[in-house]
């Protein structure tokens, strides 16, 4: 039985470490994107937030407002889906099974499914129990 403890601690140790450093590695994502002609890059971090934005050359004075928006709107969207991608890449080893990590990312955690393991048969959330 104390090998069986032991044993457990050492896996829930190793879990830990291995969680520690998805974690760091997580929070260094960083992602750029370029549009083709490299007129446009974009920078974000690691929850998909720009951090920069960077202009090369004078082109992108003559072009339209709209043209110029869309090309910004592109670049920082190709960005932000490197950074999701590199994140749930980095994620995927640590995270339980049946956990869908875009799904999570975009929407957060779903209470309601989590603590559903834990109702009791007969249980009825949101009624009152007479008594």
């Amino acid at each position: 039985m104390h090998n069986d403890i032991a044993g457990m601690l050492s896996n829930l140790q190793e879990q830990r470490e291995r969680l520690a450093e998805a974690t760091k590695a997580m929070r260094e994502v960083t992602a750029n994107a370029t549009t083709k002609d490299r007129m446009v890059k974009a920078t974000v971090d690691t929850r998909g937030r720009l951090t920069e934005l960077t202009f090369s050359g004078n082109r992108w004075r003559d072009l339209a407002p709209r043209e110029l928006g869309t090309k910004v709107l592109e670049v920082i969207t190709r960005a932000q889906d490197k950074a999701e991608k590199a994140v749930i890449e980095l994620a995927g080893p640590v995270t339980p099974g049946g956990v869908d990590l875009k799904k999570f990312m975009k929407e957060g955690p779903d209470f309601d499914e989590i603590l559903a393991d834990f109702k009791s048969p007969g249980d009825d959330r949101g009624e009152e129990r007479s008594g």
